[in-house]
Parts: structure tokens; C-alpha cells; sequence
């Protein structure tokens, strides 16, 4: 083994340690129905193996009861730092580790998500470039991850695509909508791509289309934190793990949607990309933004575009009015922020 090689493969495993240790507190927030489904693509990613690969269950089996073993032993065991060379470094520090692993086309990332969950991911940096004034990281092939994998992150001046975390939701799409080949939205997205004839082909070709519009989501993102963010965080590290947390996301992402994501992808009037966007809405986005529903289904029978170019202008000032009255909320310690929050989420409900 080369020097080099030993170092690559000696932080992987400082990596997914920590990866260990996160999905040991966190796995057990899912149903065991949803907790099931992302073990199967775990255990795909961690044996390398093909989409198109049938899994073998008794492999796959003996695996998920050696991961579990693992997550037992880990599961009190505080995050470890992050040694290259003669270094050690905050887990969290992801830009002085980038610092020292950039040149060896490494890519590292370390946040908390919904939930308060934190998330590790180590992989290969592919592009690095910048969109007004924001780094935009986008990795490959990645080497260590959790159960959980984003594929997108933000902060106030950069953002982390992560294009193997893209593919894999794109075949997690595919595979539940195979399951029942419902006439829906989803269904509609993926008949755009050639998933009868080569698996590996289609979902190149929706990463390739996908990854620009979660770069538009997450600019949105970065955008509004620029703006807000000073005020945001506290508010949401208090109402972390609550039903307001999610709620109040929603409203981000909507403020976020319309303020950079539905006018991009209408002024590229791409369908599959459409289609996409409005089938991957949450139960709860839809539950507070029913009109966007509403307005993709009479775009999809009609066909003009404009009805979703008015919808993201006449709703951009809402959402935005909606965030702003969240900060108020936050920024008064006498009310108990997560109720006060949940009442006007569902008080500003867009029909």
C-alpha cells in the first residue's frame, strides 16, 4: 500500500466512525418500514454493488445485524477529531480539513440536519466553482457517509452537492414508483428517461439535469441566510427535533423555491424537471402550500408555463411575509416559540 493510499484509508475509517456514532443515536427516529428501505441502499453503497444488482438477503442480513453490533458499541462515544499527519481537528471543522485534503482530490463535510441529526461524508471532489460570490463544492464517488445522505448542504457562503447521494434518491424515486407504476407525478418525471433499457444511463442523465436545480434550492438557501441567518439559527436550535422545526423548514424551503427554484426551472420549461420538483414535495410542504398542487396539476393538463411563473411571483411575498413573522416569533423569549410557530404555519396556509 502507498503512503498515500494509507492516509486516504486511515481517514475513511476516522469518517465513518463518526458516521457510526451518528447513525447509532439517530437510526432508530425512522419507522421501521422507512429505517429497512435505507439499510437495503446502505448495504448497496457499502458493497459497491450495481443498482441493477439483485441483493442477497442473507448476506445483506448478516451485515445489518454486524452494523447494528457496531452502533451498540458506539453509541455513548463522543465524536472523535479528525487526525491527518500531525494534526488533530474539530470533527465540525470541515474547512481547515478541506484545507488539508483538497489537494488530494478529498472532499469533507460535517453539519447537523432535520432533527439535529449530524451528518459525515467523505468523497471525491469533482468540481469546485463559484455562483455569485458562493463556493459551490460537488463531490463524487463517496467513502464514507451515514445512513442518512443529503445531497445538498448550505452555509452563508458555500454549498455541497453531493452527486452520488443525488443518484442514489433518483434510484430511490425510481424504485418506489416501480413498485405501484402509478400515474403521477413521479411517474410522469421518470418516463422522460431510459430506465426500461439502462438504469445507469437514466439516472446519469437525471443527475446531470437534477443537479442544477438543487443548486438553485440551495442558492435560495444561501440567499436567504446571508439575510436572515444571524437571527434564524438560535430559533432553530431551539425547536430542533419538534413538529415546528419541520414546519418552519417547510417555510424556508418555500421561501427558497420561489425566490430562486420555480423561476429557474420555468424560465428552462424542461417537463422532466417539473414534474420532478412537484413530485419530490413532502406531505407537509403540500399541506401548507396546497395551491402549488393546484397549479402543477393545471400546468400538466395545459401545458403553459405561465401558470407556474405566477404561481412562484404571487407566492414569493408570502412565504417571505410567513419567515419574517417566524423571526418575530423567535425573537421573543416570552412566548414558547415551537407552538407560537406551529399556530402560524398553519394559519398561513396558502390555498
Amino acid at each position: 500500500m502507498t503512503p498515500a493510499l494509507a492516509i486516504h484509508q486511515d481517514l475513511v475509517h476516522q469518517v465513518q466512525y463518526n458516521c457510526d456514532i451518528s447513525d447509532a443515536q439517530h437510526a432508530g427516529n425512522f419507522t421501521l418500514c422507512i429505517y429497512l428501505l435505507k439499510m437495503r441502499e446502505y448495504f448497496r453503497w457499502m458493497q459497491e454493488l450495481d443498482y441493477a444488482d439483485t441483493l442477497d438477503n442473507e448476506a445483506m442480513g448478516q451485515w445489518l445485524r454486524d452494523k447494528e453490533e457496531t452502533w451498540d458499541r458506539v453509541i455513548d462515544q463522543p465524536f472523535q477529531p479528525i487526525s491527518i499527519g500531525d494534526r488533530e481537528y474539530d470533527p465540525f471543522d470541515h474547512g481547515a480539513i478541506n484545507q488539508a485534503i483538497n489537494a488530494g482530490g478529498l472532499f469533507y463535510h460535517a453539519g447537523i440536519g432535520q432533527k439535529a441529526t449530524q451528518h459525515f461524508m467523505l468523497g471525491q471532489l469533482v468540481e469546485q466553482r463559484e455562483l455569485d460570490g458562493i463556493q459551490v463544492f460537488i463531490s463524487g464517488d463517496e467513502y464514507a457517509r451515514d445512513l442518512t445522505a443529503p445531497p445538498a448542504v448550505s452555509t452563508v457562503d458555500s454549498m455541497v452537492i453531493r452527486r452520488q447521494s443525488l443518484q442514489r434518491m433518483c434510484w430511490e424515486r425510481y424504485q418506489e414508483w416501480n413498485w405501484s407504476r402509478l400515474d403521477n407525478p413521479m411517474g410522469k418525471a421518470l418516463s422522460f428517461y431510459p430506465f426500461e433499457q439502462s438504469i445507469a444511463d437514466a439516472l446519469q442523465q437525471m443527475v446531470e439535469k437534477e443537479l442544477d436545480t438543487l443548486i438553485q434550492h440551495e442558492l435560495g438557501e444561501v440567499l436567504i441566510g446571508r439575510q436572515h441567518g444571524e437571527q434564524w439559527r438560535p430559533i432553530m436550535t431551539r425547536i430542533l427535533g419538534t413538529r415546528a422545526e419541520l414546519l418552519a423548514r417547510a417555510v424556508r424551503d418555500h421561501y427558497a423555491d420561489c425566490l430562486t427554484t420555480l423561476p429557474f426551472l420555468c424560465a428552462r420549461n424542461d417537463s422532466a424537471s417539473l414534474h420532478f420538483y412537484f413530485a419530490n414535495l413532502t406531505a407537509l410542504r403540500k399541506q401548507v402550500f396546497p395551491r402549488a398542487m393546484s397549479a402543477y396539476h393545471r400546468w400538466a393538463k395545459s401545458g403553459d408555463i405561465s401558470i407556474l411563473t405566477d404561481l412562484a411571483q404571487e407566492s414569493l411575498d408570502h412565504w417571505r411575509d410567513t419567515f419574517q413573522q417566524l423571526l418575530e416569533i423567535g425573537a421573543d423569549s416570552a412566548q414558547n416559540s415551537a407552538d407560537q410557530i406551529c399556530l402560524a404555519i398553519d394559519n398561513a396556509t396558502l390555498t
